[in-house]
């Protein structure tokens, strides 16, 4: 008998994005916790802050499991006029190397696209898998963030733009 193969092993999954209000806050920590491996994590009460602010806006990636939709990764973003920061994004480390980040990307660069919006984030510098990501979605460095998170590493300050 042999076990079942471990989720990032079946390679590419279908993902259904729904919208996410503040009674995700407590979900959102538990990803966020996941996907970050406990480094600088969220709290719910955190998440229900920043799901209070004005112009933010929170996307589910989820995935069919026995005929129900659970949610594996997230993205955050905070929208101003005509600019757009992203938060957070993460996708549970059981689900990671399946697209799914991509995914959650491509239908904020999308949205952003359609309305001419530019989009910011900042990554760590040694958070290279997501980097390559993002500058493969289209985003380029505009400056650096010394000393920006907690533990006193340095984050790539990124941009992207429809013009």
């Amino acid at each position: 008998m042999s076990a079942e193969p471990h989720p990032a092993e079946q390679g590419p999954c279908v993902v259904e994005l729904k919208e996410a209000g503040p009674e995700a806050a407590e979900l959102l920590s538990i990803l966020h916790h996941a996907a970050f491996e406990g480094r600088e994590p969220w709290d719910a009460a955190a998440f229900g802050q920043i799901l209070g602010m004005p112009g933010v806006v929170v996307w589910l990636a989820c995935v069919s499991q026995s005929e129900e939709a659970v949610p594996v990764g997230f993205i955050v973003s905070r929208h101003v006029v005509d600019e757009g920061e992203i938060l957070s994004v993460g996708v549970h480390p059981q689900w990671q190397r399946r697209g799914i980040a991509r995914v959650l990307l491509a239908h904020l660069v999308g949205r952003a696209s359609q309305i001419g919006e530019t989009l910011f984030l900042e990554v760590r510098f040694s958070n290279r898998a997501a980097s390559s990501l993002y500058e493969q979605t289209g985003f380029w460095q505009v400056a650096v963030r010394p000393r920006y998170y907690e533990d006193g590493e340095d984050a790539r300050l990124l941009k992207w733009s429809p013009r």
